[in-house]
């Protein structure tokens, strides 16, 4: 399994390269330290966690050492996680960043958690793509913090550094509003129990990125605040959008926005949506746009134009709050007279529609790009909408890699038109991301999607690290077995 020598390196994912020297370390006590200050919260994690597997603490001068550095050029780039580890009689992990370093003592225990010992040797590894993430829709289930954490925690054990946090949905706002309480459901997560969250990330070296979707998604919301809806249009569902053709509904916007930002004191990026707001195919057909557009851009303005406007003047609010702009791919690009802020990252997720512009043109038009291809990476509850349920098996059948995005749909359906970047990547890809949605909550239970999304998030772990795989399936499939989960600490266990 994985590398062929003496002694297979049994970790997920697995290291960009691994060259054996033979033989195993395997002590009876070690003695962990911190090359300098900014790395003795991973030395004092490091010790407990082998404790667990009953390799005590040395303090003879004499007995084996794990050395945790930085490289030189670490002062240059914080968010660099490539690391090198030897192993001899002592172990030196060497990282550009702490969060290097996090992911390397990571790689040492999945092979005590597999084999019971570490092979001997020196692997090197570097990430294909800055992000690896987790989306988790609770808006429309409420996933107690307790839960949260311990995602927060095996997602971390893979290699996963980003964790997108779906509070806001059209069936439920569920984290604590200070400004807004009517909006929030009686199932939520209090802001004490939300700053264990972040806190829990931060330790972990996961980017806690806050979802609130907007102008859509906002049914739950509006409910409490009808006249901030689009106008009602016959036939057409407009219960769940915001009226972005009136300044008072899009300032109650920025307000929530406003309410919600110092539960995230750490964050650098927020998804502010812009997705499915209206029927698209039919967005000509709401007199409130069609009018407002007119007014604003001529005849030839659309409600597409709007969608934009309102995109980049959230954006413009977020990036006073020092955040970076994301949204979904689905309603941009698709604007004449307003341009899409060329600063927001686009969080693509499908092109079911032949109208949905191609990553060629976001690509063109310089965006960034975090790659959740729907048809592979969603986990819809309850199997909605057609999708199905991912799997490790069909993610190695796709032979998928970041750079492979969804395929274009022409008019009569599906087309096979790859839709793919090259590697070695363009900058602008940034990485790519797993997603749960809770279309159907009663579907599965908390324990249930755990056990449910497991295997297929390694599998994009596995594939996202390292730009594709070297693994069949059948040894991965083994890998993921043998490495198991981590044994939670007992301070963790405490904590939760």
């Amino acid at each position: 399994m994985g590398f062929e020598g003496p002694a297979r390196w049994q970790a997920i994912p697995q290291p960009t390269a691994f060259e054996p020297a033979g033989g195993m370390w395997e002590p009876e006590r070690v003695r962990v330290i911190a090359a300098s200050r900014g790395l003795r919260r991973e030395a004092e994690r490091l010790e407990a966690e082998l404790r667990i597997f009953g390799i005590a603490t040395a303090v003879d001068v004499s007995d084996p050492v794990i050395r945790l550095r930085l490289s030189a050029l670490a002062h240059r780039d914080a968010a660099d996680e490539s690391f090198a580890v030897d192993v001899d009689d002592d172990v030196v992990v060497t990282a550009a960043s702490a969060a290097g370093v996090f992911r390397a003592t990571r790689q040492l225990l999945h092979n005590l958690r597999a084999q019971g010992a570490v092979p001997r040797g020196r692997v090197r590894s570097v990430p294909a793509v800055a992000e690896r993430g987790l989306h988790l829709d609770a808006g429309r289930k409420h996933y107690p913090a307790a839960w949260v954490i311990a995602q927060l925690r095996a997602a971390a054990d893979v290699g996963i550094n980003a964790f997108q946090w779906h509070f806001s949905e059209n069936e439920g706002f569920r984290l604590e509003s200070e400004a807004f309480p009517e909006i929030v459901s009686d199932e939520r997560i209090t802001r004490a129990e939300a700053a264990e969250i972040v806190e829990t990330a931060r330790d972990l070296h996961i980017d806690l990125i806050p979802s609130l979707d907007m102008p859509g998604h906002l049914r739950h919301a509006l409910a409490a605040h009808a006249e901030l809806r689009l106008p009602t249009t016959p036939g057409l569902a407009t219960d769940h959008a915001l009226d972005i053709t009136r300044e008072d509904p899009v300032r109650f916007a920025l307000a929530l926005i406003d309410d919600m930002v110092p539960v995230f004191p750490h964050s650098t990026r927020w998804n502010l949506g812009g997705d499915e707001f209206v029927d698209f195919d039919r967005i000509a057909e709401f007199p409130a746009l069609a009018t407002a557009a007119a007014e604003r851009y001529g005849t030839a303005g659309t409600g597409f134009d709007l969608l934009t406007a309102f995109v980049n003047r959230v954006s413009a609010h977020l990036g006073e709050h020092g955040l970076e702009a994301r949204a979904w791919n689905d309603g941009l690009l698709r604007s004449a007279a307003e341009r899409l802020d060329p600063g927001v990252v686009l969080t693509w997720w499908t092109n079911w529609n032949a109208h949905m512009r191609p990553v060629a043109e976001a690509v063109a038009a310089g965006h960034r790009l975090v790659n959740v291809n729907d048809a592979l990476f969603y986990y819809v509850l309850g199997e909605n909408a057609g999708y199905r349920y991912p799997t490790a098996a069909r993610i190695w059948e796709a032979d998928w890699h970041p750079g492979l995005f969804p395929a274009l749909w022409g008019p009569e359906g599906q087309s096979t038109v790859r839709q793919e970047l090259e590697r070695p990547y363009p900058a602008l890809l940034r990485g790519a991301s797993f997603a749960v949605w809770s279309d159907r909550p009663e579907a599965q239970t908390p324990a249930e999607v755990a056990e449910g999304i497991r295997g297929p998030l390694r599998a994009m772990a596995e594939r996202s690290w390292n730009a594709g795989s070297a693994l069949s399936l059948e040894d991965f499939a083994a890998l993921d077995v043998a490495i198991g989960e981590a044994t939670p600490l007992e301070e963790e266990r405490r904590h939760v």
